[in-house]
């Protein structure tokens, strides 16, 4: 009984091991295939981010991001912002070769440009994604409140301006609008604007102020509150044709732990100054004369007269006026006041120049008379000009900076070389007859 068992499990192990070698056998007849993937792996890399003004945190739409290699100027990507301000520059299929040091640049018109240093790494170029965020903040070059215009009257009024101090720090100035501000109690619509950073820094200010209408005076002074760096002795000035003027009543402005507190009386262009510039001096220097141009003209005149004759003469496409040896902006460029040190000086040549000098001579026709002797032609005439020099110096808190001016200040014509007697050799004038005795006298011959 057992052989028989073992006979049935025989068959079944052998019927088993057929069934086997029959799989097997289909497996092996089909294809098996093994894709080895041989593309290049990259990267993919973006650069995100936002651009916003650095006082007020608004996005700044528009601003240029430009990535480039460090070192080279060629552009490797760019982009603008938009959305309130965000970006995002992706650069697909990088390789190992493309890792390295980059330059981002952003550009906004109005701002200051910012650079900031990008590398690109990656361990191995792997089909890889990777994100970086940035974000700048861009100060203004003409960082400023905004206008506001307030109908001043009973009612007394505070205005918030945001801006920057002297340090390009954020900051918010107030301004304090009292009640009863005109006469009578009658109301007015006026108007205020904080000046940009710009001009705090050529006017020499940690505050430019502009008030409207320009010569409006009140009863009450309005007050104005902002923080700078402490410790500064600062007075009001007022702008007067072009001049900085220190106020005659409350000038002074107080200061507490760098919180500063000024009035204003009345409005034009003001400022808060820590400099005084009360007065200016201008010392004029002696005027030389020098030759600056000589010029022969071809004429055509005849004289058939006994006497002298004057012949029109014109001129045309000549130099006139004044010009400045060398321009105003680069005589005071490092001057502390310099726009206002270029509005003296102008205002100081008015007085002495019909028309203020240029950086060019103007062009000028006049018309003139030459003298021609009798019986002479003129073929042509010399023309020279005579410049003149003066320079004025001005003295700027101990500094003294030179103006030159160059004007023209005549023409004189000369004839000598030019004029040819055409009596000359041609039988006219006086004529002389000859006797027998060689003494016989001819009679003169009267032109006219």
């Amino acid at each position: 009984m057992n052989s028989k068992f073992f006979g049935l499990g025989a068959k079944l192990a052998l019927c088993f091991v057929a069934v086997l070698g029959t799989l097997t056998s289909c497996y092996e007849k089909e294809d098996i295939k093994t894709v080895i993937d041989t593309t290049p792996k990259t990267v993919t890399y973006t650069i995100s981010g936002s651009v916003y003004n650095y006082a007020s945190l608004a996005g700044i739409n528009g601003a240029s991001v430009v990535l480039t290699k460090a070192g080279a100027e060629t552009e490797k990507a760019k982009t603008v912002t938009k959305d309130g301000g965000q970006f995002a520059i992706t650069l697909s299929g990088l390789t190992d070769a493309d890792r390295g040091d980059y330059t981002l640049t952003v550009k906004a018109e109005g701002y200051k440009d910012r650079k900031t240093n990008v590398t690109i790494f990656f361990e191995k170029a792997d089909n890889q994604t990777i994100v970086t965020h940035m974000d700048f903040a861009l100060k203004s070059n003409e960082i400023q409140g905004e206008k506001v215009e307030i109908v001043a009257g009973k009612e007394e009024q505070t205005e918030i301006f945001q801006g920057v101090d002297s340090e390009g720090k954020p900051s918010q100035d107030i301004v304090v609008v009292p009640a009863d501000l005109f006469p009578d109690g009658e109301a007015k619509t006026i108007t205020l604007i904080r000046e940009g950073q710009k001009e705090e820094i050529a006017n020499d200010a940690v505050r430019v102020w502009e008030g409207k209408p320009d010569g409006t005076k009140f009863d009450k002074s309005l007050v104005f509150t902002f923080t700078d760096k402490p410790n500064q002795v600062l007075k009001v000035y007022y702008e007067v044709n072009g001049i900085w003027t220190l106020a005659e009543k409350d000038a002074e402005i107080v200061e507490v732990n760098g919180v500063y507190t000024a009035k204003v009386n009345h409005f034009s262009r003001f400022k808060f100054s820590a400099t005084a510039y009360d007065s200016y001096s201008i010392t004029d220097g002696e005027a030389v004369m020098t030759t600056g141009l000589t010029k022969d003209i071809s004429l055509a005149y005849h004289n058939s007269l006994n006497a002298p004759k004057a012949f029109p003469f014109e001129v045309k496409g000549f130099a006139g006026g004044a010009k400045f040896e060398k321009p105003l902006d680069e005589v005071f460029a490092n001057c502390p006041i310099k726009d206002e040190a270029i509005n003296y000086m102008k205002n100081y040549l008015n007085e002495i120049y019909s028309e203020l000098p240029g950086s060019e001579y103007k062009v000028v026709d006049f018309n003139t008379e030459i003298s021609i002797p009798a019986h002479s032609d003129l073929s042509g005439v010399g023309v020279t000009q005579t410049l003149k020099s003066i320079s004025y110096t001005m003295t700027v808190a101990g500094a003294n900076y030179v103006v030159t001016v160059v004007a023209v200040e005549k023409y004189t014509f000369s004839t000598v070389g030019f004029v040819s007697d055409y009596t000359h050799g041609q039988g006219i004038g006086h004529g002389h007859g000859h006797g027998d005795d060689l003494n016989a006298g001819g009679g003169i011959i009267n032109f006219e």
